[in-house]
């Protein structure tokens, strides 16, 4: 198969998975309360987005600053679906199981808007609320694969790499405008195989009513990791934008961010090399 018809498959790929997520969306566009045991509950209820991790599953668009004069633009097409909700005894929560997947394409803007690298992401959380605390168990599979542009302009031989692992994170809600979040990561299998296999995870994200409306808030969210495939050089990622939506209680928004990363890249194919960016975006919260 030529290059031109794998460019073709990974855009219609892209967009059918767009289209269905978009779709299945409207089943979820109210949030359930009290916590009861149910089939397809609301995802991200009990756990909710780490807004400051790149590889939450999330939509999103980005336009990306590198150094010089390279500049760049990434897609986030991710959603979960709630598969089924556990209430706990006497309202002490609930658990649910969730099912996610999502895709990360990498364009270079600068010269020619070529693909260069997409990341496949599937993930199984089971996660947990119970008052101001909630933890999230989840096995993911991460799969990274080169653009043809990028294989046909560097000569770089075409090798995907992959990941099956499992991620614990317990997060804290100090109150309604501030929240904690730990984590650990590990490789179960990696390919390839040679690479080491833990990691850590930390962030915090903080809201500022500073519009006086539950309608617009600012937010400034925090996501630090460590890999020891990169001998933990610290991974950071810090995000302050404008959460927009109709009503306070709605779940469904928009988010205009600026992003700051620096540290290795979260590209699998590419995690060795280390960059510093800044990004402008936009989120669509479709829940």
């Amino acid at each position: 198969m030529g290059g031109h018809d794998n460019k073709y498959i990974m855009k219609i790929i892209i967009w059918l998975y767009l289209l269905m997520s978009l779709i299945t969306a409207s089943l979820w566009c109210a949030v359930t309360a009290p916590l009861i045991t149910e089939m397809a509950p609301v995802p991200d209820e009990l756990f909710a987005p780490l807004r400051g991790d790149p590889r939450e599953l999330h939509f999103a668009l980005r336009y990306i600053f590198l150094h010089s004069d390279i500049t760049a633009a990434e897609v986030a097409i991710g959603h979960y679906y709630g598969i089924y909700r556990w209430a706990l005894p006497n309202k002490m929560g609930a658990v649910q199981l969730d099912i996610g997947g999502g895709i990360f394409p990498h364009f270079n803007f600068s010269k020619n808007k070529d693909l260069q690298v997409i990341d496949f992401y599937a993930n199984v959380p089971l996660d947990i609320r119970m008052n101001k605390w909630s933890g999230r168990l989840m096995l993911f599979h991460v799969s990274s694969h080169l653009g043809d542009d990028y294989i046909r302009t560097s000569g770089q031989i075409a090798d995907s790499n992959s990941w099956n692992s499992i991620k614990t994170l317990l997060s804290y809600d100090v109150n309604q405008a501030m929240r904690l979040y730990s984590g650990y990561i590990y490789h179960l299998q990696a390919h390839p195989p040679e690479q080491k296999l833990r990691a850590y995870q930390s962030g915090f994200e903080i809201n500022f009513n500073i519009f006086g409306s539950n309608q617009a808030k600012a937010y400034w969210a925090n996501d630090l990791q460590w890999w020891e495939r990169t001998d933990f050089k610290p991974q950071i990622n810090s995000q302050f934008g404008i959460k927009r939506s109709k009503t306070s209680k709605q779940m469904r928004a928009i988010y205009y961010f600026l992003e700051y990363s620096s540290g290795p890249e979260y590209f699998g194919q590419f995690y060795n090399r280390l960059e510093s960016r800044m990004t402008i975006g936009i989120n669509f919260d479709i829940n």
